[in-house]
């Protein structure tokens, strides 16, 4: 009897943990198959809709330099072709990109239409000079995604441009106006400041070609004797036009007994950067004459700003003084004797934006004279002694936007 209860018994019991089993294993299997569903529903939700742009069936790459121009009211760029249609993917609309030139750099037909994948010109000034498609800035800050290619046409930069048949000579005026160019700002995809005239304004300058953009600016392209230079724009203050003439020969007319020294200001004292705003790379110069009693009959200062400045002496006393503008020619002159022996300013004022001071020394004094250039950002001085002896100072703020002066050579 108890035999039979107890095979009873196991039999409930083994009953009971096969069904708890087969529970188990049924839960687990709906788990399963519920994880499935969860997975396979996920996927779909996160797989994006189907692009309008359509299937891109082939890619080409694009010249940069041939330019575009929004071409209609339905121009939209897009980030990318998967965006394409989307309102999230729209980067820019025709009204904020209406004044933009834009260069393509790839070509997409697709099973819609065709696509350019677009940027728009940019002109760096004095950045980026040696690698500027390298860097990050440059193609994030001009990225215009993709446009439809009809909501763009074609544009030309340049109106026209020619080759002279003989060279033209040019000195430098105003060596900080303008700069020098890699090509005129915005007639390529990418353009910058490739030369500086700081170090150029006793050189003999060549054109050998001369262009017009499309807002109808001239620029000349600049050769020396022995390389080529870039693009600047066509200004009579900042190119002087003819052969360069020595200026203490042009201004002191030195005479047959008289006797001329040029002192410059060394590379080292102008340092080593350049300055946005001002030719603090330029050397100043000092032209002197004097008798053979060592007295100081007539001086030439040149400064920062490439301005001449004549002095005529008398006695170790200043008895006129005559500014010029860039260009050389005479601007204004100074006779005051309350002037001439306290200081005067050399300013024309809202035309440029470098003035000079002259302050003159007491005749006990072992200086003469100083002059002294204010730019925008940085000045420089002159000091003249009795003795013949000249000190040159620039000086540019640490805080001062500037670049290495090698970029620009």
């Amino acid at each position: 009897m108890f035999k039979e209860r107890f095979v009873v018994l196991l039999c409930i019991f083994i009953g009971i943990v096969e069904v708890g089993c087969t529970a188990q294993s049924s839960q687990r299997a709906k788990a399963s198959s519920s994880s499935k569903i969860k997975t396979s529903l996920s996927k779909a939700s996160s797989t994006s809709k189907p692009s309008l742009a359509g299937k891109i069936l082939s890619t080409e790459k694009m010249n940069p330099d041939i330019a575009y121009k929004v071409a209609n009211k339905k121009t939209v760029f897009y980030y990318n072709l998967k965006d394409y249609g989307s309102k999230d993917g729209i980067i820019s609309d025709n009204v904020t990109a209406r004044g933009s030139i834009f260069g393509a750099t790839k070509k997409y037909v697709t099973t819609t239409g065709t696509y350019f994948r677009v940027f728009s010109y940019a002109a760096n000034g004095f950045e980026n000079a040696k690698s500027p498609e390298g860097s990050a800035d440059y193609i994030s800050d001009n990225d215009f995604g993709v446009v439809k290619a009809d909501g763009l046409k074609q544009f030309s930069t340049v109106k026209s441009e020619w080759t002279y048949s003989q060279k033209q000579p040019y000195y430098v005026g105003n060596p900080y106006a303008h700069r020098i160019w890699s090509a005129p700002a915005n007639t390529k995809h990418y353009t910058y400041v490739s030369h500086v005239f700081d170090r150029l304004v006793s050189t003999q300058l060549y054109a050998t070609k001369e262009l017009v953009t499309y807002k109808g600016n001239h620029y000349v392209y600049l050769e020396t004797a022995k390389r080529s230079l870039g693009w600047v724009y066509k200004s009579s203050k900042t190119l002087v036009a003819g052969y360069y003439r020595d200026p203490g020969k042009q201004f002191l007319n030195p005479k047959g007994h008289e006797k001329m020294v040029m002192k410059k200001q060394s590379k080292k004292s102008t340092g080593t950067r350049v300055d946005v705003n001002d030719s603090t790379a330029l050397s100043q110069r000092v032209y002197q004459i004097r008798n053979k009693k060592r007295h100081t009959l007539r001086i030439l200062t040149i400064g920062m700003d490439n301005r001449p400045i004549v002095f005529n002496f008398k006695n170790g006393k200043a008895v006129r003084a005559q500014t010029y503008e860039y260009w050389r020619k005479p601007w204004k002159k100074i006779t005051s004797k309350k002037k001439l022996r306290t200081h005067f300013t050399v300013s024309h004022d809202f035309d440029e934006q470098s003035w000079s001071t002259v302050h003159f020394y007491k005749q006990k004094s072992k200086k003469m004279v100083r002059v002294r250039t204010y730019g925008t950002d940085s000045q420089a001085t002159i000091w003249i002694y009795r003795s013949g002896k000249v000190r040159f100072n620039t000086h540019m703020p640490k805080d001062v936007a500037s670049y290495p002066l090698s970029d620009f050579k």
